[in-house]
């Protein structure tokens, strides 16, 4: 008690100074009509300002959960997409009576999936995703996000999922480029994380620096023409027979939130075919 009768002796002047503005505006805002339209303006205007910073922190707080509905929503209209396509090609095909006609569905189908662990610097780097074995994924699914190609699923439990990279040497991506179709598998050198190589292809080919390369859709992964990279730079030979491009990535895979998970129904169909 002594400490607060000492504080208040000791502030007594900002305690009167207080006092008195507050009494000051009260007297304003009551007596003259002006002053109290310039003194409301004034409030409403700082309510105005704290409502917008409050809602935009809200806002700020269900980023993710918007991100999440928008990525289901993205994987759905990919499914969709895919059944378009397989319905004109379809369609196409009874055109010309022959030819046996294509199944009316695209084989492919898209989950929405969470990245919740990501690797970029190691000589193979892997992502965990936030869905498994019960939301649909399992192992050899493609991986992907709006700007292109992640990955593959290597493993799944019930609620998680291990992808491989495209920035690991183990990973190899049948890719092609989009100008003139050639194509060789994509290999990370496990260096830039921005760049990787599409290998093997015949040293006589012409490209140009801003070439799309895409996938080549002969794996039982990945769609045809899914987005990969640009050339980077002109083809190189090493060995006389085969030559290399260095691609220039289109995911950014140190900023990964939200991916899409690939499924082609007809996958162990084709595998079982390939293998006889």
């Amino acid at each position: 008690m002594k400490n607060l009768i000492l504080f208040v002796f000791k502030n007594i002047h900002w305690l009167l100074f207080l006092i008195l503005v507050y009494i000051s505006l009260a007297l304003i805002n009551h007596n003259t009509g002006f002053q109290r339209s310039q003194w409301m303006a004034v409030v409403r205007e700082f309510t105005g300002n704290v409502y917008t910073v409050s809602n935009s922190f809200r806002a700020y707080l269900h980023l993710n959960t918007i991100n999440e509905q928008l990525s289901a929503q993205i994987a759905e209209l990919e499914t969709r997409v895919s059944n378009y396509e397989a319905q004109i090609a379809n369609y196409r095909l009874l055109q010309q009576d022959s030819l046996p006609p294509l199944p009316s569905q695209s084989p492919y189908k898209y989950i929405a999936a969470r990245v919740i662990n990501n690797t970029t610097t190691r000589s193979e780097n892997y992502l965990t995703l936030n869905k498994g074995a019960d939301e649909g994924l399992g192992a050899d699914m493609g991986v992907l996000t709006v700007s292109g190609v992640v990955g593959m699923v290597e493993v799944s439990s019930s609620h998680f999922s291990r992808v491989i990279s495209i920035l690991n040497p183990k990973f190899k991506l049948s890719c092609m480029l989009k100008s003139n179709q050639y194509a060789g598998p994509l290999v990370w050198d496990g260096k830039d994380s921005r760049y990787t190589y599409l290998t093997e292809l015949p040293v006589h080919i012409t490209t140009f620096v801003g070439d799309t390369v895409v996938t080549s859709g002969y794996s039982a992964v990945f769609p045809k023409n899914i987005p990969v990279g640009v050339v980077e730079s002109l083809p190189e030979s090493k060995n006389g027979i085969y030559a290399s491009i260095k691609v220039r990535l289109f995911v950014d895979f140190n900023n990964i939130n939200e991916v899409r998970v690939v499924s082609n129904e007809y996958r162990k169909d084709q595998l079982q075919v390939e293998m006889n």
